[in-house]
């Protein structure tokens, strides 16, 4: 007699179904996007359980509205009442143990063993006394799953392997006896018992808990299974009303526990959820403390050592760095926390060794990923050389969050590591703050940049109302004082002669301060045209030879053949670069005794701008933050009064682009001139638009600026 007709009464059935129904309920409010699933944590792992949950106990439903319906007692009823019987628990089996037996194609050790484990159920249960080829397949079925089912135990799991084996082994021993004795039900009941006492224990060992969902599940599994073992042993058992209820019951209280396992996995989420976010906000106001808007970005390190500290502090990294480009186009650490002092100068060498070139090649390689929003995950070890101390330490991976401007340029990055709680992902209320910071950064760097040029711009404006204002009234009296200093200069007596030759000299080069000043007076810029940066720069390094020579600097000059044209008054760039080039080489005097003197000139076409560097290794500026403030000047009395720069920036400004003062590291210093390309001339050189937006780096650039430190 089947072991469960007593299974079917009604009032199993209704039970099961109003709790299939909650579970039902249950697992559709779960639902929602993906993005949303993940931020709270739950994983398509967990998703993909509940479902196979659903599934099982949609199956056992099944199975006992054949038994209702009186349709399950012989023929393809009986068949689909036992092929229910193996599935559920089947479904149940591979919630917990998801694991492939290949993966080319994929398939899982579960699909693997119940496909001969149906099979063997149908041929079973449709031909209760099979032939001499029935025989052979059922014994072939029986050998395909306890191969597989040994091949599975084989694999780590949450099962150890010895214990698996041992029961693998016990049920399959007593499989093939019932088998010889042509025991096929028993067979699929002993196969039934064995799944759902090895879920069990997936259920304690995967939920190590001790709560109600857990020892309900795992308590009604292991009693669900152990009737059955003595059911294969005593058939006269399978009459008993007591053990048939028991049975029922058991079903029954597992049902119940699966669903409170899957509202304690909810419970448990919102509680993460809300601790998630109260971090979250707390992290945020942390950041919100820190006050960018003053810092002197890339000047002062412990403005940045600030950041660094409090992201190290609250944040889900216990490591932090700063990393920012510099004039040549390498980066350098900035400020950092929560790293040594081994770990510090490692990562500064490999920022400075990486250039943007090497960057680029990186990040649209496949050392660099995008994980959540703008924070990528880099393999550092194709930046690595031969023997890098990062290597040694072990430090190969991080993350790292672009410093961007508002129209897309690099400027720098936040580089994060030492993940606090690994094996909990990283959530998009984990990042957020971080990029928000991160955006406050590079807007603060930004708005120092703009308020620096606004304020030069203004001290410039007010100097040329002030020039257009004294420059009348100085100009008569000077007239008048260089014609008289001329006429004494014209008599016989020496000693008369060379006072008003000094006079005249001091009055004529006081008349060049003027002209200078009225610079930036002048309101309209005077016309212009198509100019070649690079013929220019060619030109120039022919005439300030001789002064190189006699200065002993050594010029390399790196234009492209392609550089695109601007349109400019030729004669004012010519006057600015002479005027860079000049201060390049006094600075560059005063390098100590024995260094190489090197001056670099080198232009490249980038985001729609022909840039320019002239970069030399000398002492560098005094204040980069002043560099061309007018009258602003640290030569000796009597060598120069401060114009140059200051005229070189009203120019530059006066053309619609750009001039910056930066100092290189550990010495040098560079001026870096952007003018905007002509996109006629641009169009006509072949240049597209898309073209001019890129970077395109120098060949060599790296060497080069590596040589001048």
């Amino acid at each position: 007699m089947p072991m469960d007709v007593g299974l079917s009464r009604p009032p199993t059935l209704v039970l099961l179904m109003a709790l299939v129904a909650v579970f039902g309920a249950l697992w559709l409010q779960g639902q929602r996007s993906q993005a949303e699933q993940q931020n709270e944590g739950d994983t398509p792992t967990a998703r993909r359980r509940k479902l196979l949950w659903l599934a099982g106990w949609g199956i056992c439903v099944l199975r006992l509205l054949i038994q209702v319906s009186g349709r399950g007692e012989a023929g393809w009823g009986l068949a689909a009442a036992q092929t229910c019987m193996e599935l559920a628990p089947l479904m149940f089996l591979a919630s917990l143990a998801p694991q492939y037996l290949s993966h080319k194609p994929k398939i899982l050790f579960v699909a693997a063993f119940g496909v001969p484990l149906i099979v063997f159920t149908l041929l079973s249960s449709l031909e209760p006394h099979p032939g001499a080829m029935g025989v052979t397949l059922l014994a072939l079925c029986m050998l395909v799953a306890l191969v597989v089912s040994t091949l599975w135990s084989l694999r780590r799991n949450l099962v150890p392997v010895w214990l698996s084996l041992l029961i693998v082994g016990l049920i399959g021993a007593d499989c093939v006896v019932l088998l010889v004795e042509q025991q096929y039900h028993r067979v699929l009941m002993l196969a039934h018992s064995g799944i759902l006492l090895m879920t069990a224990y997936l259920f304690a060992s995967a939920f190590r808990r001790l709560t109600a969902g857990v020892m309900f599940t795992t308590g009604g599994l292991a009693v669900w299974a152990l009737p059955a073992f003595v059911l294969t042993f005593n058939g006269q058992l399978s009459t008993s009303p007591a053990l048939l209820h028991l049975l029922n019951l058991m079903r029954v209280i597992t049902a119940m526990g699966m669903v409170v396992l899957v509202l304690e996995d909810e419970i448990a989420l919102n509680l993460t959820g809300r601790q998630r976010d109260r971090r979250a906000r707390l992290e945020m106001e942390k950041y919100t403390e820190l006050h960018l808007a003053p810092i002197p970005f890339g000047e002062d390190k412990r403005e940045f050592g600030k950041v660094c500290s409090t992201i190290a502090d609250v944040s889900r990294f216990r490591q932090a760095a700063v990393l920012l480009r510099s004039a040549d186009g390498s980066f350098r650490l900035t400020a950092q926390a929560g790293m040594d002092g081994a770990l510090e100068g490692a990562l500064d060498a490999l920022a400075r060794r990486t250039n943007e070139a090497r960057t680029q090649e990186a990040i649209t390689g496949k050392y660099f990923s995008r994980e959540i929003g703008n924070l990528m995950v880099a393999d550092l070890t194709p930046l690595m050389e031969p023997g890098d101390e990062l290597k040694q330490m072990k430090f190969r991976k991080a993350w790292l969050i672009p410093l961007r401007t508002r129209d897309g340029q690099l400027q720098g990055a936040l580089l994060l590591a030492g993940l606090r709680n690994p094996k909990e992902p990283l959530l998009t209320e984990d990042i957020l703050p971080l990029e928000l910071l991160v955006g406050r950064m590079a807007a603060a760097r930004e708005h120092q940049a703009l308020l620096r040029r606004l304020m030069q711009s203004e001290r410039l404006a007010g100097l040329g109302q002030l020039a257009g204002g004294v420059a009348h009234e100085l100009n008569n009296p000077l007239t008048v004082v260089t014609g008289y200093a001329e006429l004494l200069a014209d008599q016989d007596n020496g000693a008369s002669r060379d006072a008003s030759g000094v006079i005249l000299n001091e009055a004529r080069r006081m008349k060049q301060i003027i002209e200078s000043l009225m610079r930036f007076h002048r309101a309209e810029p005077d016309p212009r045209a198509e100019v070649s940066i690079a013929l220019l720069l060619r030109d120039i390094e022919k005439l300030v030879r001789p002064d190189l020579e006699s200065a002993q600097v050594a010029m390399q000059l790196r234009v492209p053949e392609d550089l695109p044209r601007v349109r400019a008054d030729g004669e004012q760039m010519r006057q600015v670069f002479l005027q860079v080039i000049k201060n390049a080489i006094d600075s560059l005097g005063e390098a100590p005794e024995g260094r190489d003197r090197r001056l670099l000139v080198e232009a490249s076409a980038s985001n729609g701008n022909v840039q320019v560097m002239f970069s030399d290794n000398g002492p560098g500026f005094s204040d980069t933050a002043r560099a061309f403030d007018p009258f602003f000047t640290t030569r000796h009395p009597g060598e120069g009064i401060g114009l140059g720069l200051s005229v070189c920036y009203s120019i530059v400004r006066e053309h619609g682009g750009d001039i910056s003062a930066v100092n290189l590291d550990p010495h040098g210093a560079a001026v870096v001139i952007e003018l905007p390309v002509d996109e006629a001339s641009a169009a006509q050189d072949g240049f597209r638009p898309r073209d001019l937006g890129k970077s395109r780096p120098l060949t060599g650039r790296e060497s080069a600026a590596r040589d001048l430190r």
